[in-house]
C-alpha cells in the first residue's frame, strides 16, 4: 500500500509534466507542496513568488520569513504543517493569477488537499 507521503511525491513530481497552465512558460520552476504529509494544518498561498520559483518551493521569500515567525509564536515548525499555493508556477511580474489559471491548477490544489486531509 502507498502511504500518504509517497502519494504526495507522486503527485507534486508529475506536476511540470501534466500541469496544463499557461504561467507554466514564463516560470522556472513548478513550485508544488512541501511540508508534513500527516499535517494537521495546511496553509494554501496564492501564488509563487521570485524566491519561490528560483527554489521550487513554496513560502521561501519575505512572505516564508514571516510565516516562520508566526509559526515560531505559536510553537509550530514548518515540519509541523503542509505549505501550497494555489497556482503552482509565479506569474510574470508577480501579479495575481488570473481566473483561468486558477482553473488550470485547482485540480492540483484539491487533490493535495484530499490527501492531506488536513483538521
Amino acid at each position: 500500500m502507498i502511504d500518504k507521503e509517497q502519494k504526495l511525491a507522486e503527485l507534486n513530481a508529475t506536476m511540470h509534466d501534466m500541469c496544463a497552465c499557461a504561467l507554466k512558460e514564463h516560470a522556472q520552476n513548478v513550485v508544488p507542496g512541501k511540508g508534513n504529509a500527516d499535517a494537521e494544518i495546511l496553509f494554501i498561498g496564492e501564488a509563487p513568488g521570485k524566491k519561490e520559483d528560483e527554489r521550487g518551493e513554496p513560502f521561501v521569500g519575505a512572505a516564508g520569513q514571516l510565516l516562520s515567525e508566526l509559526l515560531d509564536t505559536i510553537n509550530l515548525k514548518r515540519e509541523d504543517i503542509y505549505i501550497t499555493n494555489v497556482v503552482k508556477y509565479r506569474p510574470p511580474n508577480n501579479r495575481d493569477p488570473l481566473p483561468e489559471e486558477v482553473a488550470d491548477c485547482w485540480l492540483w490544489l484539491q487533490e493535495q488537499v484530499r490527501l492531506i486531509d488536513p483538521v
